[in-house]
């Protein structure tokens, strides 16, 4: 099939050659069809001997020119066979065979043949290298085109992706570090890091006034204003259910009542909901449920870090994370670890000065006691079994003279942790 970058242009198949018979067939009858035009129009002198121009010259010339030296150089020798057997015959007046004669015609029909041949074979390679050239460039535009829609969802995916969940709620961390408290300001602080994060373009976080969205309260935005209906079906969902709500996963059918992509409740690790994150707006590739999961995620640390504080060694932040790590389990299935330190008070004490300054930036240590006696406390958020045992070998030197306890965070009784006091 005949690309489209080469219409106008003829393409020969180098691959397919002509009919051997065909072209004999055509020398052949070039040359009968010269032989018997001469015979017809001079009789006496068909070959034109006596002088004038020798017509039949004209059919090893043709043939030579069409197909090359051997059909040229059979046409002339059928040429002299038929001079002889006229001459024997006397159809043409002659005292002898004309050796000069016959020796030009055969020169002719050689030199035809030979230039033919030539450029044949300088075409030929000249169609090889082309159809090279058009078949490798097919299969150019073909990677081509691969590439440029694998660069496209490349594209979707790391704009969509960012950092991880772990660096995520470490940049979260900091970028909330020096705000305290649920205010306006701290709220936008928060919006706009999780827009950035997520790929929101038009979002707001409207307040909650009696179980009831405030419309008049707009803590944040980021992006446009737009109308916040009551009755959306995405805002119910998630006040009803106190989660996540998103417009393809409720069951009513909303296409036509205009609504929000997505309802995130600003909720603390102790369950109250302070807000509402609402999403109008956001990329085709990022609205889907990992990034929605992701922005939620965000959210409920924010809050819980804008409320409770920094991070501190202090029971009441650790039981705070606890509760959030929990949540976290039950809504998106995120793994945990905790890690249960005790022995000698003295051995308890150096473990804790030397792992205070070394656990990860998210992870989160506390001093409690035990019957009078100091044990450590220290959780692993977004942390598998696997990676905690990785974890805890790279800590043995730490680790040798106390005891540890594995667990994870849904095999910890939560009144265990709640009840935890200050050494």
């Amino acid at each position: 099939m005949k690309k489209p970058w080469l219409e106008g242009i003829e393409v020969v198949n180098v691959n397919n050659q002509g009919s051997a018979w065909g072209g004999w067939f055509e020398t052949i009858a070039l040359t009968v069809i010269m032989i018997v035009a001469s015979f017809v129009t001079q009789q006496q002198d068909p070959f034109r001997l006596g002088g004038g121009f020798p017509w039949p010259v004209l059919g090893p010339l043709l043939a030579g020119l069409r197909y090359g030296f051997v059909y040229g150089f059979v046409s002339a020798l059928l040429i002299l066979v038929v001079l002889g057997v006229a001459i024997n015959l006397q159809w043409q007046a002659a005292s002898g065979f004309p050796l000069p004669w016959a020796i030009g015609v055969v020169i002719v029909a050689m030199v035809a043949g030979e230039f033919r041949d030539m450029w044949g074979r300088r075409l030929h390679r000249l169609e090889g290298a082309f159809q090279y050239r058009a078949e490798r460039l097919e299969e150019f535009t073909r990677n081509y085109q691969l590439l440029r829609l694998s660069h496209d969802r490349l594209e979707q995916t790391v704009a969509n992706s960012g950092l991880s969940l772990r660096e995520g709620i470490m940049h979260l961390q900091s970028t909330l570090d020096a705000i305290d408290g649920l205010t306006e300001t701290s709220l936008q602080k928060l919006i706009e890091f999780v827009a950035e994060y997520g790929a929101l373009t038009q979002a707001c976080i409207v307040g909650i006034t009696a179980d009831r969205i405030d419309t008049a309260r707009i803590l944040a935005r980021v992006g446009e204003d737009f109308t916040i209906d009551d009755n959306d079906p995405v805002l119910k969902t998630a006040l009803e259910s106190g989660e996540l709500a998103a417009v393809n996963l409720i069951t009513e059918n909303a296409a036509n009542l205009n609504p929000l992509l997505a309802a995130v409740p600003v909720t603390d690790s102790t369950g109250e909901v302070h807000a509402m994150l609402l999403v109008r707006s956001m990329p085709f590739f990022a609205f889907q449920e990992n990034n929605l999961k992701l922005i939620a995620v965000l959210v409920a640390h924010g809050v819980d870090h804008l409320r409770f504080g920094a991070a501190t060694s202090s029971v009441t932040r650790f039981i705070a994370s606890f509760e959030r790590v929990r949540r976290d389990h039950e809504e998106f299935r995120l793994d945990a670890m905790l890690l249960r330190l005790s022995g000698a008070r003295a051995d308890v004490m150096a473990a804790y000065e030397k792992l205070r300054s070394s656990i990860r930036a998210i992870d989160m240590i506390c001093l409690t006691q035990d019957k009078e006696q100091p044990v450590i406390w220290i959780m692993l958020p977004l942390t598998n079994p696997a990676e905690a045992q990785a974890w805890m070998q790279r800590a043995d030197g730490v680790l040798a003279k106390v005891t540890s306890e594995l667990l994870s965070i849904n095999e910890v009784d939560p009144q265990r942790i709640r009840s935890l006091e200050p050494y």
